[in-house]
């Protein structure tokens, strides 16, 4: 495998992006339900679930210096200091534990740039606006720390989101600032996955030259799998890591209408370098189609390994 990060002997690993649907239910038995869930589809490489709210809610309401304004949108109120503790390490724990090695566990983030860019910065704050580079390298600061403790903790697999990277970098974010704020997150852990969804056709280049093992992009509605080949995979040696379920259409895909996406998928890319998943996080479909979902995705890939 290349050499940003090794997946072991596992052909076509499947994996979840992240959020699972906790139907109301309190943390806990929500990461439970969710592991459950995963594990029972026949999922490689599951989540906690992200059971405590949305991907900047997770993180910034531990963060001092945070306020959430009335409307409901995060702001940089002061400047900015470390979180007390780690934030997602308690629920990583807890979903290992209840694994119990049936399935390996993945530790899932907020990336610092997305962090900063989806909040609102007050005028009397020490920062110049979101895309404010010490702003964002602060952040970068912070979730290091959380990547560091989760490595600890056991956490081989650390995916970090930045769905904001596919409508910024390049132009709000440039590939340096981005490399920065990035690098020591990717650095850490066994094997970091980067998660971008939206088009990130035009930026896919750009992308590569991030310092992550594994990209993982959505597919089932944009044809992102167009800006990648697997001479550009080996170029950087990354891995890919593409949605080959719909995350937006509650209606389940039968797993040959998933085979279908798989084999697609692998005739571009290839098998040595490809991950299944999901096209993003579950958490807005109800439990049964999440599920199942993730059973068909689990059957399909099954299909394919057999062919090869």
């Amino acid at each position: 495998m290349g050499e940003r990060g090794e997946r072991g002997d596992l052909v076509l690993p499947t994996t979840v992006v992240g959020s699972y649907p906790t139907e109301g239910l309190p943390p806990r038995r929500a990461i439970q339900q969710a592991v459950e869930d995963q594990i029972a589809a026949g999922i490689d490489i599951i989540a906690d679930g992200q059971v405590r709210g949305d991907m900047i809610a997770i993180f910034a309401r531990f963060i001092p210096g945070f306020r959430q304004a009335p409307d409901g949108v995060w702001e940089v109120e002061d400047a900015l200091d470390q979180p007390a503790e780690p934030v997602t390490l308690e629920d990583y724990r807890l979903a290992r534990e209840l694994a119990a090695g049936r399935a390996e566990v993945k530790a899932v983030i907020t990336g610092p740039i997305t962090l900063a860019l989806a909040c609102r910065v007050a005028p009397e704050s020490p920062y110049g606006g979101p895309a404010d580079p010490s702003l964002i390298m602060r952040l970068a600061d912070f979730q290091m720390r959380e990547v560091i403790a989760l490595a600890a903790a056991g956490a081989r697999v650390v995916q970090v989101d930045e769905p904001l990277l596919a409508t910024t970098l390049g132009s709000r974010i440039s590939v340096e600032l981005a490399t920065a704020a990035l690098s020591d997150l990717a650095a850490i852990p066994g094997l970091a996955m980067l998660h971008v969804c939206g088009d990130v056709r035009d930026i896919a280049s750009d992308l590569l030259l991030l310092p992550f093992g594994v990209f993982s992009i959505e597919n089932t509605r944009i044809a992102n799998l167009a800006a990648f080949d697997a001479d550009l995979l080996d170029a950087v040696g990354a891995q890919l890591c593409v949605g080959c379920v719909d995350t937006q259409d509650e209606a389940v895909e039968s797993a040959a209408t998933i085979g279908e996406r798989i084999a697609q998928t692998q005739a571009l890319v290839g098998a040595e370098r490809l991950w299944l998943a999901p096209d993003c996080g579950l958490r807005p479909l109800p439990r049964d189609a999440a599920r199942a979902k993730l059973a068909h995705l689990a059957e399909a890939t099954q299909e394919a390994r057999a062919r090869l």
